[in-house]
Parts: structure tokens; sequence; C-alpha cells
């Protein structure tokens, strides 16, 4: 093997919102391999308090790749987060996703800097247990280009990413509850988990160091504007309030209304 690379992540710390969301994405898995037989690890984490109630957070991420031979890419990750509030009346939350994919890639440059463009499609599966219970799976497909030196690596992605929900369990709660969290359509009476969520979400990461250590900020917030749940229906777009594509780094679930 040419080498594996390590990459530790500068975790940020953030404070939830007091909204609900049951979606968020992890980080984009990048590996920018320049020739077969290398391979990468990368682990991110965080622990965070959400506000001044004492209210703790905790997220970690997992990821690896290999290129068996130039030009194929096998990627995998684990993402985790967990949300442990103080008081008894709130809701804690857990949520996990584990993923696979496959992809190609061509470096371009025949010196120490190469330009690289990749591509990579998977699939992946995971629950969440909070005030509702659901199962949710996930497509994506993400192009990316980027710059690999062994000082500097710096890539683009944009992940298109198709969520699906099932199995949803209100816990109990009722339906005035699911409509009150907008997982519910009032209009239409359909649940979150009878349709299927595209997601645009784009990302940018940076990692510094020498050869095979480096440290890495996780992919950046861009473009919000455009990274919102989508519903695929026949002749029509729909927006679904309680999907939303938030800041990189697990399922985001604020504290309870």
């Amino acid at each position: 093997m040419k080498g594996i690379n390590l990459y530790f992540v500068v975790a940020l710390l953030f404070l939830s919102s007091c909204s609900r969301y049951y979606y968020k994405p992890n980080a984009i898995n990048t590996p920018m391999f320049t020739d077969g037989m290398q391979g990468h690890l990368v682990a991110a984490g965080s622990i965070g308090g959400d506000g001044d109630d004492g209210d703790r957070t905790t997220f970690a991420d997992l990821q690896a790749s290999f290129s068996p031979i130039k030009h194929l890419g096998i990627i995998g990750n684990y993402s985790t987060y967990n949300y442990s509030p103080v008081s008894s009346t709130a809701t804690p939350a857990r949520a996990h996703i584990l993923e696979g994919g496959i992809g190609g890639y061509i470096p371009v440059g025949e010196r120490k800097v190469k330009m690289v463009a990749e591509l990579y499609t998977g699939i992946g599966t995971g629950k969440l247990r909070s005030d509702v219970d659901m199962d949710v799976n996930r497509y994506f497909i993400q192009p990316g280009i980027g710059m690999r030196s062994p000082w500097v690596d710096a890539a683009f992605n944009l992940r298109w990413a198709f969520v699906n929900f099932s199995n949803l369990d209100d816990n109990g709660r009722g339906n005035t509850y699911l409509v009150e969290q907008q997982l519910v359509d009032m209009y239409g009476n359909r649940r979150i988990d009878k349709g299927s969520y595209t997601f645009v979400e784009p990302g940018l990461t940076v990692r510094g160091g020498y050869k095979f250590i480096k440290s890495a900020a996780p992919d950046g917030d861009l473009f919000t504007g455009i990274c919102h749940s989508l519903e695929l229906r026949p002749g029509k777009i729909y927006r679904w309030p309680a999907v939303q594509c938030r800041r990189p780094g697990g399922y985001d679930q604020g504290k309870q209304r």
C-alpha cells in the first residue's frame, strides 16, 4: 500500500436552534485519490453545550476510503449524534447513519501538486430516536473537484442526496403533534414517511499538514438557500419545512418547543 492518510477534523461547536429538524447532512467523504493502493482515514467529533441550560450535544463522524486500483475508489462513513437535555421535560435525541459508496477519480498533473476530479455514488441507512422514531435511507451522488498537494488539499463537492423516511412512530403523541412539528402535511394529510426528498448539499473541504497526517476544517455550510428538501412528485415540487438541510454534522435535534 502506498500510504494511508490520516485527517483529524477541527470540530466546530455550535448552538442548536429551538426548532426541531429531522435531517441534516454529515460531512462529505472526499478522498481525492491520485493513484491506486491509497487509503484515507478521517475522524471528527465535537462535544458542545446547547445554550445556558447545560444541555449537551455530542457528534462523531468516521470516514474511510480505499483505492484498490487507479481510477477506482471505495468510500464508507459512520455518523452519530446525541442530544442530552438536563430538564426531564425535554426530549433527548439519538441518531446515526452508516453509508457506503463506490466511484472513480481522474488525477491531472505530473508533479507534487495535482488536480483531481471525482464522482461517487452510494447508499446509507440509519435511525432517528427522539420525540418521534423513524428509519432513514439515503442515496447520494457526489461529483467533486479539488487540488491535492503534500501540504494542502482543497476540494469542492456538490452532493445530491435522496432521502426516504419509513416506520414513523409518534410515540403516542398523536396526529396533532405531528402537524405542529410539520411531519404531516395539514392540507394533504400525508405523513413525512410517505414521500422522497431531494437535497442539494454543497461542501468545501480544506486540509493542511504534511503528507500522511493533516488536520481539516469540516465542509462549509455553503449556499444554504438551495439546501432545502424538495419532494419529488409528478409535475410538482413540494417543500417540506420539517426536513431542511442545516449545518453539516448529522441529524439536528433542537430542544422541545
